[in-house]
């Protein structure tokens, strides 16, 4: 597709020319995404290795017609969402959402409302049978989300903000260990003192920090997963062989602690150029009154200090379970997806969030 000064392609078989994955990363080092890693070539050629399940990814180029200078990329893939209808544990019914998902949860390009229109104007079309674009995490604060939010009517789709705007923290992370403990009072300096002192003493002096980042680290890593972790909740994270692509494309970065020779706690990690991406942090529970997670956690942001490459621990949605509530960072994110013109769209929109308002006061009342 292109207008007068944009062409907008499909270069899906185009993913191992130079040119194109020499601008590909540079557009990607300008980005200010959090989630820059999903946008990156390593992880396109990860969800190609893996797609068994799903479609493969897709990627589109947006290109000046008069320069011919490729001022956009665009990886994406195609999923299927839903708008759920739940109250506590009572599910009355979702209404499926098919959608064409931008990883990164923004396109790879400058955050002007004329070309994201055009981008979005589209991939409506191109994909005839998707009824949404998803933009899976963005923040609030975001350039995209302030174009996209702004009141304008000739607009080619219409935003829906599923589930609400919700919390989402991260750990900064300053040049050494000893800046970041100083973060902290000397009482919460001498309990994480402690409470490794102890988890060390509970070993027989045998406490260790495994990082698994390459594939002959997964064995262990695997086999620890099998004592920490559910059978259910097991079904929920990555397979082996995802977990093997990861670490083949250099994504992987998990951390595994050792108490007397056995495992003890094992975290869950996606690295970037600057960030971890941490999504599960698994313990021995019989060992809960040593706060085994929060040592963990404290011997994983040593090793990442020590790096001199990380700058942030991306925590995602939700409050964690072990966090340092004094150096944390809070933002908000939302799911958004802009939905295709249309009476039912614009129907399943407005009943979605009327049932969402209402779920809230009834909760709110009931308090």
């Amino acid at each position: 597709m292109s207008n007068t000064t944009y062409l907008i392609e499909d270069v899906s078989d185009r993913i191992g020319d130079s040119a194109l994955i020499k601008r590909w990363r540079e557009l990607l080092a300008e980005s200010k995404s959090h989630e820059r890693v999903y946008q990156s070539p390593e992880f396109f050629d990860y969800l190609l290795s893996t797609a068994t399940e799903h479609a493969p990814p897709q990627l589109f180029t947006v290109t000046e017609r008069a320069s011919g200078a490729v001022v956009g990329v665009v990886p994406l893939v195609l999923r299927r969402h839903s708008f759920d209808f739940v109250a506590g544990r009572l599910r009355l019914g979702s209404l499926p959402v098919p959608s064409v998902c931008l990883l990164g949860s923004a396109p790879l390009m400058p955050a002007r409302a004329e070309l994201l229109d055009l981008l979005f104007e589209f991939l409506l079309a191109h994909f005839p049978l998707c009824q949404a674009i998803s933009l899976t995490s963005l923040p609030s604060q975001s350039d995209i989300w302030h174009r996209i939010n702004a009141k304008r009517s000739h607009a080619p789709y219409r935003a829906h903000v599923l589930n609400n705007w919700r919390d989402c923290h991260q750990i900064p992370l300053p040049a050494n260990f000893e800046g970041f403990m100083s973060q902290f009072n000397s009482k919460r300096r001498y309990n994480l003192k402690r409470q490794l002192r102890q988890l060390r003493e509970h070993g027989g002096g045998r406490l260790s920090l495994r990082c698994i980042e390459y594939p002959e680290h997964l064995e262990s890593m695997l086999n620890a997963l099998s004592s920490l972790c559910s059978p259910e909740h097991r079904t929920q994270l990555w397979t082996p062989a995802e977990m093997r692509e990861l670490a083949r494309h250099g994504m992987l970065l998990c951390y595994q602690v050792d108490c007397g020779g056995q495992p003890c706690a094992l975290i869950l990690g996606m690295r970037s150029s600057d960030t971890l991406h941490l999504f599960n942090i698994f313990h021995d529970s019989a060992l809960d009154h040593l706060s085994v997670g929060t040592t963990a956690l404290h011997l994983a942001i040593e090793d990442l200090c020590g790096r001199n490459q990380f700058r942030c621990i991306d925590l995602g949605y939700g409050t964690p379970g072990h966090t340092y509530q004094s150096t944390n960072v809070t933002l908000q994110r939302a799911h958004v997806l802009l939905m295709r013109p249309g009476l039912r769209n614009r129907l399943a929109c407005v009943l979605h969030r009327c049932f969402g308002l209402t779920v809230t006061w009834a909760r709110h009342y009931l308090k």
